[in-house]
């Protein structure tokens, strides 16, 4: 293959990872305007398009999409809920849900490839490992702003049946769709 051939490719390459970057960001957006306003953490899709990131990229991917939408709301774009943004956002009490963000999408989708049986049983273990992760990182840092028992019925309990939801459903979508794509 020559030099430019090989150039090319790498373009052509970089460009489709980019598209898909900016396809997960904008995923990510309009997910955490959907929301259910509780305090001190509002109920958003941001889980679900987590999970939808971590089934359907590479784990590199998912982290590059997470990230990007991160520093995007860290350098003041309004892409947190209710059009929000800014770095204080991280220091706040929604704060460990968003290194949770980081730490699922690549982690689901890394859990999700390992898998030679694409079922919905697995599509489902894979969503509630990273929706875990999430819990796990975004109480810990909740507990810091309200402690530890409140923070556990604030940050977990009022997302559990939501989350459980989100998971069913996102998981039977991802079924019929891949079960499509195979015909």
């Amino acid at each position: 293959m020559q030099t430019t051939q090989k150039i090319d490719l790498l373009k052509a390459g970089m460009q489709s990872n980019s598209i898909q970057i900016a396809l997960g960001v904008m995923l990510l957006f309009a997910c955490s305007q959907i929301q259910i306003p509780l305090k001190p953490v509002p109920i958003t899709l941001q889980t679900l398009a987590v999970m939808l990131i971590g089934l359907t990229y590479k784990p590199r991917q998912a982290f590059e999409v997470v990230c990007s939408y991160l520093l995007l709301g860290a350098v003041g774009a309004p892409v947190f809920s209710q059009f929000s943004g800014g770095y204080a956002s991280f220091f706040g009490p929604t704060g460990g849900f968003f290194a949770g963000f980081l730490v699922a999408a690549p982690l689901t989708a890394w859990l999700f490839s390992k898998f030679t049986q694409k079922t919905w049983g697995t599509i489902f273990v894979s969503c509630a490992v990273g929706q875990t992760i999430i819990y796990i990182l975004g109480v810990s840092w909740l507990a810091n702003f309200i402690g530890f028992e409140p923070a556990i019925k604030a940050g977990v309990l009022p997302f559990i049946l939501p989350g459980v939801v989100k998971t069913v459903i996102l998981a039977s979508i991802i079924k019929v769709l891949r079960g499509a794509l195979q015909r």
